[in-house]
């Protein structure tokens, strides 16, 4: 047998009506393609056999289609390591599929292969010879620069611009079947064969509710009523839309287009009316909530006037010796709201707050400073912190009323350069109820809603180190400013989307 067990097709006549096997020598064997596909387990385990009492590892198939025929019985066998491809066409998807599946195969020749099917090789740890080398296998993938698997993959939106080859067809219907995104087909001429392959394609994939949409400079009143016709079929039994690019001729000479263009004016109206509406509310709320902070705001500022010259001064909780102490201006606020855990400010934004906390993080969302409803919200530490003896990560959040420029509303002025650049704005001053702090900026960006800069504290100082440079390699700007595991961070976090998140990490000064 040598080094190798060849596969080929007989196309002698004799054999037209073989549905068994039959042994013609002691070194060929016959099978039927019906036999094979109705008796795997048997052809298997003969091959299977074969293959083993004559310890091959190759295998040669003359045609791609045997070789999708056979390997499908072969997906259990453990001796054959490599496998020669003949015939001179382009490797396919479906055979590459088939020879993933055997899991001992480690090497494949074959005369071409187009680089998306060879990507998924190299990911499977199959190396692959060709004998050839083409970069698309039809004008179709060279149109739509398919040259990778994650370029089929994700594509959304291709374009035909000639009447498909069987090439054409045979690259679409792997780009289907591989693709998981596609939305529109743009179709750049009329041809209604070439509309029912691409019809019949779609929908013998998973896709759904592509659009079809074709240029082409139609004025046929009768063709573009066929079209609607034939419309109504796909998107209901195929889920497939065509949409048709009207020509100006059309547009100008059709009286029921230019009533659904005069439609679709009107509509717009009505949205941008809406739209008018919907700011005059939100404009109104805005200045109604803002009115209110800034309410608070003013009776706040008396307080710390009063107290500001007493500032060092510290009341006794207890006559406990080493009980700790509370400064003065904190007395008074607690008196107002008894969740008073701190005060921030951070320079050259309209942050100048006493922080609040209570046992979860959704209160203060929709609640100012008296417990009274408000959308604004107010400024508040997470529930899991611990805001006397300080976590290793102390976090405080506010919402991002950039409109009326409340709460974290103006933390948005730390992207500028201008604000970046000047020193005295990279020291933040947040106090608790019994000592005054600086903290110094070394981290700031923007990220997507995560969780990962939300831990409060760390089982250990590796962890903890990690975190640190998480959070520092992510700054838009290098603050020069070291960091150990030694020291406390504040974080303060705000949205600046509703995926989107603006956050500041800043280090105690000792």
């Amino acid at each position: 047998m040598g080094p190798y067990i060849c596969f080929y097709y007989k196309k002698d006549s004799v054999y037209h009506n073989l549905l068994n096997t039959n042994i013609i020598s002691e070194n060929e064997v016959v099978f039927s393609e019906e036999y094979i596909k109705n008796n795997k387990t048997i052809v298997s385990s003969f091959l299977d056999e074969l293959i083993t009492n004559n310890k091959v590892s190759k295998a040669k198939f003359k045609d791609q289609s045997i070789a999708i025929i056979i390997l499908d019985v072969l997906t259990k066998n453990k001796m054959l390591k490599e496998l020669y491809i003949e015939d001179i066409s382009p490797l396919t998807y479906d055979l590459f599929l088939k020879i993933k599946n055997c899991k001992s195969i480690k090497y494949v020749n074959c005369y071409c292969i187009p680089k998306f099917i060879l990507d998924q090789f190299d990911k499977n740890k199959i190396q692959i010879e060709s004998r050839d080398e083409i970069f698309f296998t039809s004008s179709f993938m060279e149109n739509n620069s398919l040259v990778s698997y994650s370029k089929i993959y994700y594509k959304k939106s291709i374009i035909i611009d000639k009447l498909l080859s069987e090439d054409d067809i045979k690259d679409i219907k792997t780009f289907v079947q591989i693709n998981k995104y596609l939305k529109e087909i743009h179709l750049e001429f009329f041809d209604k064969d070439t509309i029912n392959q691409l019809v019949s394609i779609i929908y013998g994939s998973n896709h759904k509710n592509i659009k079809l949409i074709i240029h082409e400079n139609i004025t046929d009143v009768k063709l573009i009523n066929y079209l609607k016709k034939i419309n109504k079929k796909y998107s209901k039994k195929y889920k497939v839309e065509l949409k048709l690019v009207y020509s100006d001729e059309y547009i100008s000479n059709n009286l029921f287009t230019q009533l659904i263009v005069n439609n679709i004016k009107m509509c717009c109206a009505i949205i941008l009316l809406i739209f008018i509406a919907f700011f005059g509310v939100v404009s109104f709320n805005n200045y109604k909530d803002r009115k209110s902070v800034n309410n608070i705001q003013d009776d706040l500022a008396k307080i710390v006037e009063q107290t500001k010259d007493n500032t060092l001064n510290i009341n006794k909780i207890s006559d406990t010796e080493n009980t700790k102490k509370i400064n003065s201006l904190f007395n008074e606020l607690l008196d107002i709201n008894s969740d008073t855990v701190g005060w921030l400010t951070v320079n050259n934004t309209n942050i100048d707050y006493p922080v609040v906390q209570t046992d979860d993080n959704d209160y203060y969302l929709n609640n100012d400073y008296y417990h009274n409803k408000n959308y604004n919200g107010w400024i508040f530490a997470d529930y899991r912190n611990d805001l006397e003896d300080l976590d290793q990560n102390t976090i405080i959040y506010g919402h991002n009323k950039y409109l009326n420029q409340t709460m974290f509303g103006s933390l948005n002025n730390v992207l500028d350069n201008g604000w970046l650049g000047n020193p005295d704005n990279q020291i933040i001053v947040f106090n608790n109820l019994y000592d005054e702090m600086e903290w110094k900026i070394f981290s700031v960006y923007k990220i997507k809603n995560t969780n990962d800069y939300l831990t409060t504290s760390f089982a250990s100082k590796a962890s903890y180190k990690k975190f640190i440079r998480l959070i520092s390699t992510r700054s838009v700007k290098d603050f020069n400013v070291d960091v150990s595991t030694d020291d406390k961070i504040l974080t303060l976090s705000t949205c600046i989307d509703t995926n989107k998140r603006l956050v500041i990490h800043a280090v105690l000064q000792k």
